[in-house]
């Protein structure tokens, strides 16, 4: 039977969940290696922490890791608080207790089994607490999981590393351990997308300026073709063509061809303001 990583054991921090991960990468700890069965899942109890490894994307070249996280319960909707995330428990299954052997045990609520009866116990609703880090391994990057379970009833009760010695003494390289609630690439990218955001509506839209306009007179002396003494002084590609290439100056002088009309009425749409 598979064994959980840590029993009886809270986690209070993302620092706790680190000197676990720690733990495991040492050989300290054991990590889950595979799904828990259907004895290993009812097993689960206050205090079950369990440390697997998620599988990459070639799963055929190592085979190792876990596709997903089953325990065969059923939760509510996540909570997030300090890095972790939190599930409550709905609706528990009831415990089947059959008192042939002892007529004395007394229920939670109370009330008395009675020998040869069978009753049925309902236990606390757990919470489930995850955490999950990105690490460097031999194999290359991978990503680690933490899941740890709990009661209100008995969280104050459970041991924490500080109580457990091969734990306590671990020291936890800095950076090793990186959570993967902090992706820098997608805070970056959100944190541009607010800037862009924030100086957006400041833009204003803007029609192409219009060079100086030079005189008629000054347009046509300019398009007239300079008067060459010697044939031999014309450009290659003017002997060639019989043509004349018009100056600079007053190409640059020509009004821009206006944008589509379709792109005008989307640039207004976008920049109602602009009369």
């Amino acid at each position: 039977m598979q064994r959980p990583t840590c029993t009886k054991l809270r986690v209070r921090s993302p620092q706790d969940a680190q000197l676990i991960f720690h733990a495991v990468a040492l050989g300290v700890l054991p990590m889950v290696t595979r799904r828990l069965d259907t004895e290993e899942r009812r097993a689960i109890s206050s205090g079950s922490v369990f440390v697997w490894e998620e599988r990459g994307p070639n799963p055929e070249a190592t085979g190792l890791g876990i596709e997903r996280w089953t325990d065969g319960k059923r939760w509510g909707p996540s909570r997030v608080r300090d890095e972790f995330l939190f599930y409550q428990e709905k609706d528990p299954d009831p415990v089947d207790i059959d008192l042939n052997s002892d007529s004395d045990t007394t229920l939670a609520s109370g009330s008395r089994l009675q020998n040869g009866v069978r009753h049925e116990l309902v236990r606390p609703c757990l919470v489930k607490q995850t955490y999950s880090v990105y690490v460097d391994t031999s194999r290359g990057r991978r990503k680690w999981h933490l899941i740890a379970y709990f009661t209100g009833e008995t969280v104050d009760r459970l041991e924490t590393v500080s109580d457990v010695p091969e734990l306590a003494r671990l020291n936890v390289p800095p950076g090793k351990y990186r959570s993967a609630r902090h992706n820098p690439t997608r805070h970056n990218r959100v944190h541009r997308d607010e800037q862009t955001n924030h100086v957006l509506p400041h833009l204003q839209y803007a029609p192409y300026p219009s060079p100086p306009r030079l005189s008629t007179a000054t347009l046509r002396s300019m398009a007239q073709p300079p008067v060459l003494s010697d044939d031999s002084r014309r450009p290659a590609e003017s002997q060639r063509t019989g043509q004349t290439l018009a100056p600079l100056l007053y190409l640059q002088n020509l009004a821009p061809p206006r944008r589509h009309p379709v792109d005008e009425e989307v640039l207004m749409t976008l920049y109602p303001t602009l009369t």
